[in-house]
């Protein structure tokens, strides 16, 4: 036998092996056929719970969204476009559940009611009913009605996994026919093995073993101990061929370990960039051109990003020191203005007792007494007016630590600051508030973001000569939110400029009256350092800021 060439060997082989072969395939086509009719109507069952999932459930929980979104919806506009969708959906569903079961349409009417109730509370502005509805009765009913589908699955999986074991029961009789059929290729193998081909096993399972190896390095390169060598010293073709094998993987251990070696600097180098670090470049060489061509590729990239990064924090800085500083200009160019209010009548004070001293003085009447009492009104008037000072000065420090502060007596100190300017102006400041409230924040800044809208109001109103001019500023309180709005009976804001109201130098004033930065200083204030959001839109008589800040 040891003379027979190999292809002789592996040609009776084959016919052997195609013998087996094709008595199996007759017998494995045969259990197929049986298979795929149990497969059909396992499948045919699951399609009915695939059905009810897609149909029912999940445009079910698809439609509480819709309800929760209209609910929590912050304004008019946002409740009418999460109401349109709800209706979309609930039409679906209502086609749908005509062919339901009449239990579940029965609890799916229910649910439908209770959803309505939702809707029309929320439509109505009466968001506390709108909440409680959709997370009391309504919720419960919408899971007693998913409990339902959810048994009616259960049922069908049930009626599917009966079919499967019916299926399971006959594909275990055929293994026995399969097993038999193995029984006797393998031992007609055996006995052909033991007296034609044990060499050329041995020979080939010699090489499977050292492509396993070998295979096992390419999974794992670092691990330098993983046998990739084929140990085979016969001399016919398969010993010819462990030969070359080994010559060539002994090639590819050595270029794939420059590979890796480049590829590991390469994802370290990426782990560094997405965490902030650069400085680092690439510098292994692989055996590959290609990474080498893309290790010169992610090094100038790598340069370019860091050129491009440092320019755009050195552009930002700037910005952010000049808005700083613009922001801070304005702030001081505000607080003279109320601050001359502020002492405009003090001083007027001043002047009446000096001007009633002098008077008296001559007529030769003046008597110590009196000069005593005019010289204390004086100081009373001075002290007043060097209070004044102090407490704008402690009204612009910044705060340093996010604090717990209320709400109502934050906005009084805003209003004290700008308070002499409305009166000067005769306008008239209504505050409302619902209760009195805290939230966690920055105290002063939220006065100076106040502060801000209440002073913009101020300068439209005079701008536009409004007649009995009006600013309202009210507090209103929830359960997880505070909303302070700033209304004005200006006119309101013009529609293409609504949308750029808050962006940096943004401005409808004179060049010489404002800078454009206090309402985008008051956004970033709100929505940045406090997690809070504000916006405005126009109301019936003028402007309307809302603040909503989380307790």
């Amino acid at each position: 036998m040891s003379s027979i060439k190999i292809r002789l060997k592996f040609f009776i082989l084959g016919m052997l092996a195609f013998l087996s072969l094709l008595f199996l395939g007759l017998l494995a086509f045969n259990i197929n056929n049986q298979g795929f009719v149990n497969l059909s109507q396992v499948f045919t069952d699951f399609k009915k719970v695939q059905k009810l999932q897609s149909d029912y459930i999940e445009p079910l929980f698809t439609l509480r969204e819709r309800n929760l979104t209209l609910v929590m919806s912050p304004n008019e506009d946002f409740k009418k476009e999460a109401d349109k969708r709800l209706i979309e959906e609930l039409e679906k569903l209502d086609k749908t559940f005509n062919d339901a079961p009449k239990e579940i349409y029965k609890k799916w009417e229910n649910y439908r009611v209770l959803l309505f109730t939702t809707r029309v509370y929320s439509l109505e502005g009466f968001d506390e009913g709108s909440f409680m509805n959709a997370t009391s009765s309504e919720r419960e009913q919408f899971y007693d009605l998913i409990s339902d589908l959810k048994q009616l699955q259960t049922q069908k999986l049930e009626d599917s996994e009966n079919t499967f074991i019916e299926a399971k029961d006959n594909t275990l009789k055929s293994k026995y026919y399969i097993i038999l059929g193995f029984l006797f290729v393998g031992i007609t193998t055996f006995l052909f093995d033991m007296t034609v081909i044990r060499k050329i096993v041995d020979s080939i399972e010699k090489v499977q073993t050292g492509l396993f190896g070998f295979f096992t390095y390419l999974s794992n390169p670092k691990k330098e101990e993983t046998e990739a060598y084929i140990k085979l010293d016969s001399k016919d073709e398969l010993g010819l061929m462990a030969k070359g094998i080994n010559s060539q993987v002994k090639l590819i251990k050595s270029a794939l370990k420059n590979d890796y070696k480049l590829i590991e600097e390469a994802t370290n180098t990426l782990h560094e960039l997405k965490e902030g670090r650069f400085g680092k470049r690439l510098t292994s060489d692989a055996s590959s051109e290609e990474l080498n061509t893309l290790k010169n590729v992610m090094n100038e990239m790598i340069d370019n990003l860091e050129n491009k990064i440092q320019e755009e924090i050195t552009n930002r800085s700037n910005q952010e020191k000049l808005l700083v500083q613009q922001s801070k200009l304005a702030a001081m160019g505000n607080m003279l203005g109320n601050i001359a209010h502020q002492w405009r009548q003090p001083i007027s004070e001043i002047n009446a007792i000096l001007m009633e001293v002098e008077a008296i003085a001559r007529f030769d009447t003046l008597k110590t007494d009196f000069l005593l009492k005019s010289i204390s009104s004086c100081s009373d008037v001075t002290e007043h007016m060097s209070s004044t000072i102090s407490d704008f000065q402690n009204f612009f420090q910044p705060s340093k630590e996010k604090e717990y502060f209320n709400v109502h007596e934050v906005c009084l100190s805003a209003i004290s600051i700008i308070n002499a300017s409305l009166k000067f102006h005769n306008i008239e400041l209504k505050f409302n508030i619902n209760e009195n409230c805290e939230v966690y924040g920055y105290p002063r800044e939220f006065a100076h973001a106040i502060l801000n809208i209440l002073s913009n109001s101020k300068d439209v109103l005079v701008e536009r000569k409004i007649e009995n001019p009006k600013i309202i500023l009210s507090i209103k309180t929830g359960k997880q939110f505070t909303i302070i709005r700033i209304e004005d009976n200006a006119g309101g804001i013009k529609e293409e400029n609504i949308d750029k109201i808050f962006e940096p130098y943004f401005t409808t004033k004179h060049a010489t009256q404002g800078t454009g930065i206090g309402l985008y200083m008051t956004k970033m204030i709100i929505e940045n350092n406090m997690n809070g959001f504000v916006n405005v839109e126009n109301s019936q008589e003028g402007a309307l800021f809302t603040i909503k800040l989380q307790k």
